[in-house]
């Protein structure tokens, strides 16, 4: 997301239309990227099963959330 923040920014100082996106959305992608490298930690080490079933199902909510906030603001 922070690329997609970028883009827009470039978008502004060359005066095409532009949308930046919310604080919202960028602390939800901040969380799902968060989620991935603990899921990829604790696949890595010897986690318990139930530890990484749950870092899956609470990265895929995460995944569809971020996708659906992106989808109403329009980016």
């Amino acid at each position: 997301m922070e690329f997609r923040q970028l883009v827009e920014s470039y978008r502004h100082a060359v005066g095409l239309d532009f949308k930046e996106p919310s604080t919202i959305i960028l602390e939800a992608d901040r969380k799902r990227s968060d989620l991935r490298l603990r899921l990829a930690q604790a696949i890595s080490k010897p986690a318990p099963e139930d530890e990484i079933a749950q870092l899956r199902a609470d990265l895929e909510i995460a995944e569809v959330t971020f996708q659906n906030m992106k989808a109403a603001e329009g980016l």
